[in-house]
This record gives C-alpha cells, sequence and structure tokens, in this order.
C-alpha cells in the first residue's frame, strides 16, 4: 500500500467549500489535470477542503492504493465508495472517509460517485492524449523511414551518374559515408541532392588524346618549348 498523508494543518488553513464549489473545482480540474498522480491528489485535495470529510482513498487497478487524509489520529468515520468508470472504461475504486455527522454533504455517497466519476473522465482523457501522441509519433517515423528511402533512392542516382558508379557502388558508398560522418541516412542524402542542384556535385569528364583534325585553330599553333 502507498499511502500519501498530507499535513493536518494544510487543509485546515485552507478555506472551506461547499459541495457545489468543490463539484465545479473537481470538473475543472479533470478537464485540465496534466497527468494522473497530480490530477488525482488535486481532485483529492478539493475533497478534502469539505468541512467533515477527512479522507480519500483511490485503488486503481494493477497499482498500490492511494490515500490522502487531513488526520493520523483514528477515528471513528463514515465511508462511501464509488466506482471510477466512465464511457465503458473501468479503473477501480474511490472511497472518501467522513464524520459520521457530516452537514457539508447532500449526500456522501453521491458525491463519492461523483468524484470517482469525474476521476474516470479525467483518466480516461489522459489515456486518449497518450494513445493519440504515440499514434503521432508512429505516423511521423513512418513518414521520416518513407522520405529516406525517396532521397536515398535520388542521391544514389545522382552520385552514380556523377562518379560513374553503379547504383550499388553509389549506395555502399553513401551508407559507408553515413557511418564515418555520423550523420542520419536522410541528412547525408538531401546534401548530396542540394549539391547537384547547385552543381557542386560535378560529373567525371573522361580525358582523351584530340587528333589533329579536332584542334582548334589556337591549339593547332601552340607547341611546347624544346
Amino acid at each position: 500500500m502507498s499511502a500519501l498523508l498530507q499535513s493536518p494543518n494544510l487543509f485546515r488553513s485552507l478555506r472551506r467549500v461547499s459541495e457545489q464549489e468543490a463539484i465545479m473545482a473537481i470538473g475543472r480540474l479533470a478537464l485540465t489535470a496534466s497527468d494522473a498522480a497530480s490530477g488525482l491528489e488535486a481532485l483529492a485535495s478539493v475533497a478534502l477542503r469539505l468541512s467533515g470529510l477527512h479522507g480519500v482513498e483511490v485503488s486503481l487497478k494493477d497499482a498500490d492504493i492511494l490515500e490522502w487524509h487531513d488526520s493520523k489520529e483514528p477515528a471513528s468515520r463514515g465511508a462511501a465508495t464509488g466506482l471510477i468508470a466512465a464511457n465503458a472504461r473501468e479503473w477501480g475504486h474511490l472511497r472518501i472517509l467522513f464524520e459520521p455527522r457530516l452537514k457539508s454533504l447532500e449526500c456522501p455517497l453521491r458525491f463519492a460517485r461523483i468524484l470517482a466519476q469525474q476521476a474516470a473522465l479525467m483518466l480516461n482523457r489522459l489515456e486518449a492524449l497518450q494513445r493519440n501522441s504515440v499514434s503521432k509519433g508512429a505516423i511521423r517515423r513512418l513518414e521520416v523511414r518513407l522520405d529516406t528511402r525517396k532521397a536515398a533512392s535520388r542521391a544514389v542516382g545522382l552520385l552514380a551518374q556523377a562518379k560513374k558508379l553503379t547504383r550499388e557502388r553509389a549506395q555502399l558508398i553513401l551508407i559507408k559515408q553515413a557511418r564515418e560522418t555520423k550523420r542520419s541516412p536522410l541528412a547525408l542524402a538531401r546534401s548530396i541532392i542540394l549539391s547537384a542542384e547547385t552543381g557542386h556535385l560535378r560529373p567525371v569528364v573522361s580525358l582523351r588524346r584530340l587528333g589533329v583534325n579536332e584542334l582548334t585553330p589556337a591549339a593547332s599553333n601552340f607547341s611546347l618549348p624544346k
């Protein structure tokens, strides 16, 4: 069991709220929480600002029990439990501990169920955001792979043409160069494409000896010193 215990003086120093104020604040927090741990703690902290409510316990599936109490001293308390579930997604249970003669809540069981439902809605939202983030990451990785294949294929073709190589040989050179320079294949391929477009990747020119009939008039009159 993992217990998150709060100082008794902390909640006593906060302004007490009505049930309606607590429900409205809990709803806002469920929509804005950025992570499950801090979100659940924020919901519990609002609940504990109700006069006579002394503890909130959250039991999630396959996780430790989280507890928030305004006092470490044992006392006679009532309890109400709500199912942390929303939109066919069940997370666990939530329980509130309160004074037997609680006056700040019209119905402790109803409040426990509302608090549990808001916790479930928050957890559902955070789970959906996480799935969306994972999906975007997977799509981005696929886009990078596609861009790399397209750029590498073009770079290999340009390199093979400029250096009079086979595509297989040009591809091996590209891979070796990426490893030696510790650059990504995509970055190196784009660099080769840019060099070709700006004229820095020059083709190999085959040199041969010109015949007499191919010499220009100026070249035919030129002779090396004896």
